[in-house]
């Protein structure tokens, strides 16, 4: 009997409590997450918030419903969109300065740092496949480790912040990420080519308070929500050879802020199929 080799999807490796309170200051060390007791390299800022950033392809008339979730023990709700198209592209785009901060970033390169006083946070090492990106973690506990034939949008916000570090030697990390104004039903999608020793830490996020009613346009505009997914981390294995999987170490909040009504992510799905792209450069 013929057999196709093992498809990895998304692995969980060791996770440390971090204490924040006595080591306030994240240092990207080459790749790897170090918190530190002071500052350490060069300190940076976190990017000023910018509603008025606008990178990524575009969709409008965007509209969602919210959806249940069924789970081995009860259920949960998510966003269900429609961005109204056949197939759904993320504009690659190399992750910088600027193009961070148009999602709600920060870029922190090696030898920076930056503070980070947050309580309830963990380090954790996760190994992402590429193939990924083709599971829905949204189809049920019977069809939880199936294969789709398509790439889904898989988007999501929380009030806890989030770091994501690129230490494959070889490899960029991809995050996919967009900047959703949902009082005017527009979306921007990317994906982050964040490169090898480079990392992406994201504040925590909120949904916007509405604005009142006959408001203008622009000021509806400028109320943003900024969404990731990680399930396209190992996207550049597909361009490349040689690996079918990628290393990461990621800094997300514990299990208890997670389960918690402040801390829960907010999930986002959109079932059309993506088509992503690498970046100007990417060889």
């Amino acid at each position: 009997m013929q057999t196709f080799n093992c498809v990895p999807f998304i692995g969980d490796g060791d996770e440390v409590d971090l204490d924040t309170r006595s080591f306030p200051f994240l240092y990207n060390d080459h790749g790897l997450a170090r918190l530190k007791p002071a500052a350490e390299g060069r300190l940076i800022q976190p990017a000023p918030q910018n509603p008025e950033l606008a990178l990524g392809a575009l969709y409008t008339g965007v509209t969602w419903e919210p959806r249940e979730i069924p789970t081995a023990s009860g259920s949960y709700t998510i966003k269900s969109f429609d961005f109204h198209a056949r197939e759904v592209r993320y504009e690659p785009m190399w992750a910088t300065e600027e193009t961070a901060q148009a999602f709600g970033m920060t870029l922190l390169r090696s030898g920076e740092c930056i503070h980070f006083d947050h309580a309830q946070l963990i380090l954790g090492q996760y190994t992402y496949g590429k193939w990924a990106g083709h599971q829905s973690p949204y189809l049920g506990p019977a069809r939880q480790r199936e294969l789709l034939t398509y790439n889904p949008t898989d988007l999501e916000y929380h009030a806890f912040p989030h770091a994501f570090f690129s230490r494959h030697g070889r490899l960029p990390l991809v995050i996919s990420v967009a900047r959703w104004r949902p009082f005017v039903e527009e979306i921007r999608l990317a994906d982050l080519w964040v490169r090898p020793g480079d990392a992406l830490v994201l504040p925590p996020q909120y949904f916007p308070e509405a604005l009142l009613l006959g408001a203008p346009a622009e000021q509806k505009r400028l109320k943003v929500v900024d969404m990731h997914g990680n399930r396209n981390s190992a996207l550049a294995c597909w361009f490349k050879g040689g690996d079918d999987a990628l290393l990461t170490e990621t800094i997300l909040a514990n299990a208890d802020l997670m389960k918690s009504e402040a801390g829960r992510p907010h999930y986002h799905e959109e079932r059309a199929p993506t088509r992503h792209e690498t970046p100007e450069g990417f060889l």
